[in-house]
Protein backbone atom coordinates (compact mmCIF):
# COMPACT_ATOMS: atom_id res chain seq x y z
CA UNK A 1 0.00 0.00 0.00
CA UNK A 2 2.76 2.45 0.90
CA UNK A 3 4.24 2.38 -2.60
CA UNK A 4 0.93 2.48 -4.51
CA UNK A 5 -1.38 4.81 -2.54
CA UNK A 6 -2.03 8.06 -4.44
CA UNK A 7 -5.10 9.63 -2.83
CA UNK A 8 -6.58 9.81 0.65
CA UNK A 9 -9.89 11.68 0.72
CA UNK A 10 -11.83 11.11 3.93
CA UNK A 11 -13.86 14.10 5.05
CA UNK A 12 -16.51 14.71 7.75
CA UNK A 13 -15.74 11.56 9.69
CA UNK A 14 -14.65 12.11 13.29
CA UNK A 15 -13.94 8.40 13.78
CA UNK A 16 -10.85 8.74 11.56
CA UNK A 17 -7.77 9.41 13.68
CA UNK A 18 -3.97 9.14 13.64
CA UNK A 19 -1.14 11.53 12.83
CA UNK A 20 -1.08 12.84 9.26
CA UNK A 21 2.74 12.66 9.32
CA UNK A 22 2.46 8.86 9.35
CA UNK A 23 1.95 9.18 5.57
CA UNK A 24 4.90 11.53 4.99
CA UNK A 25 7.08 8.87 3.36
CA UNK A 26 4.44 7.52 0.97
CA UNK A 27 6.22 8.20 -2.35
CA UNK A 28 3.18 8.40 -4.66
CA UNK A 29 0.66 10.13 -2.39
CA UNK A 30 -0.50 13.27 -4.22
CA UNK A 31 -3.80 14.12 -2.43
CA UNK A 32 -4.37 14.14 1.33
CA UNK A 33 -7.79 15.49 2.35
CA UNK A 34 -8.94 14.70 5.88
CA UNK A 35 -11.17 17.68 6.74
CA UNK A 36 -13.46 17.41 9.78
CA UNK A 37 -11.80 14.25 11.08
CA UNK A 38 -9.95 13.51 14.33
CA UNK A 39 -6.56 13.36 12.60
CA UNK A 40 -3.81 15.07 14.61
CA UNK A 41 -0.28 16.37 14.15
CA UNK A 42 1.60 19.63 13.69
CA UNK A 43 2.10 21.19 10.28
CA UNK A 44 5.48 22.53 11.41
CA UNK A 45 6.77 18.93 11.39
CA UNK A 46 6.69 18.88 7.58
CA UNK A 47 10.18 19.01 6.08
CA UNK A 48 11.23 19.50 2.48
CA UNK A 49 11.69 15.73 2.11
CA UNK A 50 8.22 14.77 3.35
CA UNK A 51 5.31 14.00 1.01
CA UNK A 52 7.48 14.07 -2.13
CA UNK A 53 4.56 13.80 -4.60
CA UNK A 54 1.91 15.74 -2.68
CA UNK A 55 -0.13 18.24 -4.75
CA UNK A 56 -3.11 18.92 -2.50
CA UNK A 57 -3.31 19.01 1.31
CA UNK A 58 -6.24 19.80 3.59
CA UNK A 59 -6.02 19.09 7.30
CA UNK A 60 -8.64 19.41 10.09
CA UNK A 61 -8.60 21.82 13.03
CA UNK A 62 -7.34 19.01 15.28
CA UNK A 63 -3.97 19.37 13.52
CA UNK A 64 -1.93 22.31 14.78
CA UNK A 65 -2.00 24.54 11.73
CA UNK A 66 -4.94 22.75 10.10
CA UNK A 67 -8.05 24.35 8.63
CA UNK A 68 -9.94 26.35 11.27
CA UNK A 69 -7.22 25.91 13.88
CA UNK A 70 -7.48 28.21 16.89
CA UNK A 71 -4.23 29.32 18.46
CA UNK A 72 -3.67 29.33 22.20
CA UNK A 73 -1.33 32.34 22.11
CA UNK A 74 -0.44 35.26 19.87
CA UNK A 75 3.27 34.50 20.19
CA UNK A 76 3.06 31.10 18.47
CA UNK A 77 1.51 32.40 15.25
CA UNK A 78 4.63 33.73 13.39
CA UNK A 79 6.25 30.29 13.47
CA UNK A 80 3.21 28.77 11.75
CA UNK A 81 3.14 31.54 9.15
CA UNK A 82 6.78 30.95 8.25
CA UNK A 83 6.06 27.22 7.96
CA UNK A 84 3.23 27.84 5.49
CA UNK A 85 5.47 30.19 3.53
CA UNK A 86 8.21 27.57 3.35
CA UNK A 87 5.76 24.91 2.17
CA UNK A 88 4.28 27.24 -0.46
CA UNK A 89 7.72 27.94 -1.89
CA UNK A 90 8.00 24.22 -2.63
CA UNK A 91 4.41 23.72 -3.76
CA UNK A 92 2.50 26.99 -4.44
CA UNK A 93 -0.90 25.34 -4.97
CA UNK A 94 -0.72 22.77 -2.19
CA UNK A 95 -3.54 24.31 -0.12
CA UNK A 96 -5.72 25.40 -3.04
CA UNK A 97 -9.45 24.75 -2.69
CA UNK A 98 -11.83 24.87 -5.65
CA UNK A 99 -15.60 24.67 -5.32
CA UNK A 100 -17.71 24.99 -8.46
CA UNK A 101 -14.85 26.68 -10.32
CA UNK A 102 -14.25 29.18 -7.51
CA UNK A 103 -10.71 29.16 -6.14
CA UNK A 104 -10.55 30.08 -2.46
CA UNK A 105 -7.61 32.14 -1.21
CA UNK A 106 -5.31 31.12 1.64
CA UNK A 107 -7.23 33.03 4.30
CA UNK A 108 -10.48 31.27 3.40
CA UNK A 109 -8.68 27.95 3.26
CA UNK A 110 -7.12 28.18 6.72
CA UNK A 111 -9.58 30.39 8.67
CA UNK A 112 -7.14 30.71 11.57
CA UNK A 113 -7.95 32.71 14.69
CA UNK A 114 -7.08 33.14 18.35
CA UNK A 115 -8.90 30.78 20.71
CA UNK A 116 -11.32 32.30 23.20
CA UNK A 117 -9.58 30.08 25.77
CA UNK A 118 -6.28 31.91 25.18
CA UNK A 119 -4.89 34.06 27.98
CA UNK A 120 -4.37 36.73 25.28
CA UNK A 121 -8.12 36.93 24.53
CA UNK A 122 -10.28 39.81 25.78
CA UNK A 123 -13.71 41.21 24.91
CA UNK A 124 -14.08 44.32 22.82
CA UNK A 125 -15.39 47.71 23.92
CA UNK A 126 -18.83 48.84 22.81
CA UNK A 127 -17.76 51.87 20.74
CA UNK A 128 -14.42 50.53 19.45
CA UNK A 129 -13.59 48.07 16.66
CA UNK A 130 -13.55 44.45 17.75
CA UNK A 131 -10.16 43.09 18.88
CA UNK A 132 -8.11 41.79 15.93
CA UNK A 133 -8.11 38.10 16.73
CA UNK A 134 -8.65 36.73 13.20
CA UNK A 135 -5.78 35.91 10.85
CA UNK A 136 -5.44 36.54 7.14
CA UNK A 137 -2.89 36.15 4.40
CA UNK A 138 -2.18 39.31 2.42
CA UNK A 139 -1.02 39.45 -1.20
CA UNK A 140 0.29 42.60 -2.89
CA UNK A 141 1.63 41.80 -6.34
CA UNK A 142 3.77 38.73 -5.86
CA UNK A 143 4.62 39.62 -2.25
CA UNK A 144 2.99 37.49 0.44
CA UNK A 145 2.42 38.50 4.04
CA UNK A 146 -0.09 38.11 6.83
CA UNK A 147 -1.87 40.16 9.45
CA UNK A 148 -4.27 40.06 12.34
CA UNK A 149 -7.69 41.62 11.76
CA UNK A 150 -11.01 42.09 13.52
CA UNK A 151 -14.42 40.75 12.54
CA UNK A 152 -15.27 44.28 11.35
CA UNK A 153 -12.17 44.17 9.11
CA UNK A 154 -9.92 46.58 10.97
CA UNK A 155 -6.45 45.21 10.31
CA UNK A 156 -3.11 45.34 12.07
CA UNK A 157 0.04 46.11 10.08
CA UNK A 158 1.25 43.50 7.60
CA UNK A 159 3.95 41.04 8.62
CA UNK A 160 5.75 40.32 5.35
CA UNK A 161 7.02 36.88 4.43
CA UNK A 162 8.58 37.90 1.11
CA UNK A 163 11.04 40.75 0.54
CA UNK A 164 9.83 43.91 -1.17
CA UNK A 165 10.17 43.61 -4.96
CA UNK A 166 12.81 45.73 -6.63
CA UNK A 167 11.64 49.09 -7.97
CA UNK A 168 12.97 47.95 -11.33
CA UNK A 169 10.94 44.74 -11.41
CA UNK A 170 7.89 44.36 -13.67
CA UNK A 171 5.78 43.61 -10.59
CA UNK A 172 6.68 46.73 -8.63
CA UNK A 173 3.90 49.06 -9.86
CA UNK A 174 1.26 46.40 -9.22
CA UNK A 175 2.73 45.77 -5.78
CA UNK A 176 2.64 49.45 -4.81
CA UNK A 177 -0.95 49.96 -6.03
CA UNK A 178 -2.28 46.90 -4.23
CA UNK A 179 -0.31 47.73 -1.08
CA UNK A 180 -1.79 51.22 -0.97
CA UNK A 181 -5.31 49.83 -1.33
CA UNK A 182 -4.72 47.41 1.54
CA UNK A 183 -3.21 49.98 3.88
CA UNK A 184 -5.67 52.78 3.13
CA UNK A 185 -8.70 50.55 3.30
CA UNK A 186 -8.17 48.49 6.43
CA UNK A 187 -5.16 49.62 8.50
CA UNK A 188 -6.63 52.42 10.60
CA UNK A 189 -7.49 51.78 14.27
CA UNK A 190 -4.62 49.28 14.64
CA UNK A 191 -2.04 51.24 12.66
CA UNK A 192 1.40 50.70 14.17
CA UNK A 193 0.50 47.29 15.62
CA UNK A 194 1.86 44.14 13.97
CA UNK A 195 -0.05 41.97 16.43
CA UNK A 196 -3.11 42.54 18.62
CA UNK A 197 -2.50 45.14 21.33
CA UNK A 198 -2.88 44.03 24.92
CA UNK A 199 -6.05 44.96 26.78
CA UNK A 200 -4.59 48.13 28.31
CA UNK A 201 -3.38 49.47 24.95
CA UNK A 202 -6.69 48.54 23.31
CA UNK A 203 -8.67 50.58 25.84
CA UNK A 204 -6.48 53.71 25.52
Amino acid sequence: LKHTLEKVQINFCRSISGNFMDLADFPRLNVLEVRCTAVTGDIRDMSEHDFPALENLHLPDTVRGGMGHKFQSIAEVPDFMHTIHRILQRSPKLFEVKVEERCYDLSETFRWSLSKDSSDWYDGERFSPSPPFELQFVQAGSRLGWSWYSIDYESCEINWLDPEPSSESCDYDTYMKELQLIQNGHVNFYRGYHQPPNLLAYRL
